[in-house]
Formats: C-alpha cells, structure tokens, sequence
C-alpha cells in the first residue's frame, strides 16, 4: 500500500506541474479567445491537486517515517527535514488546494474572456508555487533517475 501510495503521489507531482505550466501558458497567450477548452484545464488543474492532497493525506497516515515522527512531535520540531515533511508540506499543499479550487471557481464565474485568462494566469501561478515550494526535488529526482 505503501508502495502504491508514494509512487501515486510522485506521478501526480509531476502531472500537476505539467498541467499548470499548460494553464500558465493558456493563461499568458490566450487572452480575448479564452474558451471553454482553456476552463477545463484549470479544472484538470483543481482535479489534479485534490488528488494529490488525498495521497499525501493517505501517506501521512500510512508512512513510517511520518508516524515515527508524529509520535514524537517535540523531536520533530527541532529536525528542520522532518518538520518540512510532517508540518510545513502538508500546510503547504492545503493552500494549494485551496487556491486552485478558488482559481477554478473565479474562472467559471468570470466575464469576458480576458478576465478568465488573467485569473487562471494568477492563480496557476500562485497554486504552483505553493506546490513547488514543497516538493522534495532531490528525492523526487532521484526516485526517477535510479
């Protein structure tokens, strides 16, 4: 289960990125033509993140290094790698969430067409740099390099 989990959450890190680069670059090139097309890649974007928060909840309940550290919160704290994983990435990544579904709920409701583009440019951008600022690059580098 294990297993499955943390490879699940590797491949939606990456899907996750990729999409909102299209939503970055949609956001930046198509202004006045902004179609529907262009509004369900901010949806896939909303989607993408909300699973990637459910496997890391999942993770944060199945992993033994995260249940290790939680048992011992006070040591936790003073371990800046430990407090990043158990702490600071899973408050990170709520934010996230929180910014996509709120980016995804301001671009269905905007008119016109430049409106749509500006908010799914902003958003996008704000939702991954949340996310990129919590990813662990080394280790998710290395598990795909090795």
């Amino acid at each position: 289960m294990y297993g499955f989990l943390i490879a699940a959450h590797n491949v939606l890190a990456w899907l996750v990125l990729g999409v909102g680069a299209m939503v970055l670059v949609k956001g930046a090139t198509r202004k006045g033509a902004w179609d529907a097309g262009d509004s369900s890649w901010v949806r896939r974007l909303t989607l993408l993140v909300h699973l990637q928060l459910v496997a890391g909840l999942a993770l944060w309940f199945v992993s033994p290094t995260v249940a290790l550290a939680r048992a011992t919160m006070g040591e936790t704290m003073k371990d800046s790698a430990l407090r990043r994983l158990v702490v600071e990435h899973p408050t990170l990544m709520i934010a996230a969430v929180i910014v996509a579904t709120i980016t995804s709920v301001r671009v269905r409701k905007a008119e016109p067409a430049t409106v749509k583009s500006t908010r799914a440019l902003v958003g996008a951008a704000i939702t991954l740099v949340l996310v990129a600022a919590v990813i662990p690059w080394a280790r998710l580098i290395t598990s795909w390099t090795a």
